[in-house]
């Protein structure tokens, strides 16, 4: 067998490899589908619990079983999508950290029916509350994240990487509506909860100017089209952040005005996906017919099912044969472009990943600082990127180079006296 034929070989199974990668990619864009749904289906019970704990039982009342059906639906919708465990020999590489988050994300989902009963009950304080809400919906932006961060092309990677930013960025105006709708029912903010306030809105803004920076024209320009908030809404939220309590139809109005600003928020996480989704699957479809329909590529290649190798390279070999390899001229030329083509789309994702990586990296150290801070601080996940975004702000640094700093000299956390 001549180097160019076994060359044809390795071609053929690359392509069945992308083709593979391809498809665990469309796998993944419908398990994120499912766990964003999920994800905002918990922020309204969420919220809906708040005002309820706030208002002494007064508000919400029929709503809470609403939220609880709501979830509950959302929830078995997402178990059927979880992927089913292969043996141990065929896992891919990755599959422990995703496999992982299902468990820690499934554990934390133990925790719901008795903390629904706790706030149907009110033993619990509203704060408690938000908290347990804001660890279980974290454990499951874990798992999106997770999921996200797989072997993608540069045009899908950009996609994923704007659709988690923009899924961060709504989980922090979920609980920008939660935190207010909980000061306007109880007619009081903390100073601690303007702060709070203060801190939401700016980790929004931040998360919106990653995701503006992915984003394709035609999203960030219904994004943009959307993002208008009403002049209500900011009245209400200048209102909260400076602490003027509210009456109880104003926590009725602003849980209203911030729930349908996040279900506008929702309408472009759905595109988002449906972006990831419909790349994914043109270039799923471009692998599979290229091959076979386009010249130019391996197309020239592919073998008729009804003619073994041997004899279609024996029918082939002529006096038109390339002396320098032994295939035809044609056959010839379709090789040296689909090896130039695979060679410049390496490099092209060499350049383009290199970006997409650095910022899920910086994602990555800053879950591991937090991690840091709460097993050896005892702090509350929220309380560690709390501490985290204040100190780089006093520092005037980046988030990540605060946590970084942290992780270099973590031994001083774990040291014995």
């Amino acid at each position: 067998m001549s180097q160019s034929l076994h060359a044809v070989h390795y071609f053929l199974a690359a392509r069945e490899c992308e083709i593979s990668r391809l498809d665990n990619v469309l796998q993944a864009g419908k398990l994120i589908g499912q766990l964003s749904h999920f994800v905002h289906v918990l922020q309204r019970e969420r919220g809906s619990s708040n005002i309820w704990l706030c208002s002494e039982g007064l508000l919400f009342g029929e709503e809470l079983a609403h939220r609880a059906a709501a979830v509950s639906q959302s929830m078995e919708n997402l178990f059927t999508d979880l992927p089913t465990l292969p043996p141990a020999s065929a896992l891919q590489p990755g599959a422990f950290r995703v496999y992982h988050r299902i468990g820690t994300m499934l554990m934390a989902l133990e925790h719901l029916p008795e903390l629904r009963v706790q706030i149907h009950q009110r033993t619990i304080s509203h704060q408690q509350a938000m908290e347990s809400f804001s660890n279980i919906i974290q454990q499951v932006l874990n798992l999106v994240y997770e999921v996200a961060d797989i072997d993608a092309d540069g045009q899908v990677a950009t996609a994923l990487v704007a659709l988690f930013t923009f899924i961060q960025g709504k989980e922090y105006a979920g609980q920008e509506r939660a935190l207010a709708s909980a000061g306007f029912a109880a007619h009081a903010f903390s100073e601690n909860s303007r702060q709070l306030m203060v801190e939401l809105i700016t980790a929004q803004e931040s998360c919106f100017t990653t995701f503006a920076g992915f984003a394709d024209a035609d999203i960030l320009a219904a994004w943009n089209k959307q993002e208008g908030k009403s002049s209500e809404f900011e009245r209400l939220r200048r209102q909260a952040c400076t602490g003027a309590p509210g009456e109880e139809e104003t926590a009725l109005s602003w849980f209203a005005l911030a729930s349908q600003r996040l279900d506008l928020m929702k309408i472009i996480e759905d595109k988002l996906i449906n972006k990831v989704m419909h790349l994914c699957q043109q270039s799923l479809l471009r692998v599979q017919s290229s091959n076979m329909d386009d010249p130019q590529t391996l197309a020239g290649i592919i073998v008729p099912p009804e003619k073994p190798v041997a004899a279609y390279f024996a029918a082939s070999h002529s006096k038109e044969t390339n002396d320098d390899t032994g295939l035809p001229p044609q056959l010839n030329r379709s090789l040296l472009n689909l090896i130039q083509h695979q060679a410049h789309r390496l490099k092209t994702l060499d350049n383009e990943l290199a970006g997409l990586r650095a910022t899920l990296m910086e994602r990555k150290t800053i879950e591991q600082a937090k991690a840091l801070l709460m097993q050896y601080q005892g702090l509350t996940e929220e309380q560690a990127w709390h501490l985290l975004r204040k100190t780089a702000m006093n520092q005037n640094k980046k988030v990540v180079e605060i946590a970084q700093a942290m992780l270099d000299v973590s031994t001083v956390f774990t040291s014995t006296p």
